[in-house]
């Protein structure tokens, strides 16, 4: 659909409605808030709605489709990993080095709630976890940052529930006391 002046909006991640005042570009809008201020905002921070609050836009499939290319429709858990491999001359073998902070992980952190950020930061784990062990890496440190503890606290919880793993702190002297040193045993 074309947006044009005057579509209700809502939006995506607040509980506001407006209505669109100017367009500034294809993206991008001024709209006039129902909180009584106007905001620049761009397109894919609302939806266009009816007077019946029925959404006004369709999905083409077709299109979504040919935009997505074939090398990430083929993409496998075997490059989930590949971002985090890193080897220098110093280290023996593949070292993974996995970053636990939620600007790492997700776009918008400030948005979820406590729980949340644990619970993706946890996935995360478990994923790269599993990931490594397909891919019979032995060696991996997650980067939890020193914080109030409460990640470092539920990392070393879970990872002590495993018998085939070796926990311990990272190189304070490379990684400072933010980080957990994990080793996979040959099972």
């Amino acid at each position: 659909m074309k947006v044009s002046i005057g579509n209700k909006v809502k939006f995506i991640n607040e509980n506001l409605e407006g209505e669109i005042k100017s367009i500034i570009s294809d993206s991008s809008f001024v709209v006039s808030c129902s909180d009584g201020f106007d905001r620049n905002v761009s397109i894919n921070e609302i939806i266009i709605v009816g007077e019946n609050n029925e959404l006004k836009y369709s999905v083409d499939e077709v299109e979504i489709t040919t935009k997505i290319s074939s090398k990430q429709q083929k993409k496998s858990q075997s490059d989930f990993l590949s971002k985090y491999t890193n080897s220098s001359k110093y280290k023996v073998g593949r070292v993974i080095e996995v970053d636990l902070h939620l600007e790492r992980l997700v776009e918008f952190p400030a948005k979820l709630d406590d729980w949340q950020k644990l619970h993706t930061q946890m996935q995360h784990v478990k994923n790269c976890l599993s990931s490594a062990m397909k891919k019979n890496i032995r060696r991996i440190v997650f980067i939890h940052g020193v914080g109030t503890g409460v990640l470092k606290t539920e990392l070393h919880n879970y990872l002590a529930g495993f018998d085939y793993l070796t926990i311990k702190e990272a190189d304070f002297r490379e990684y400072g006391s933010g980080a957990t040193e994990v080793f996979i045993k040959n099972s």
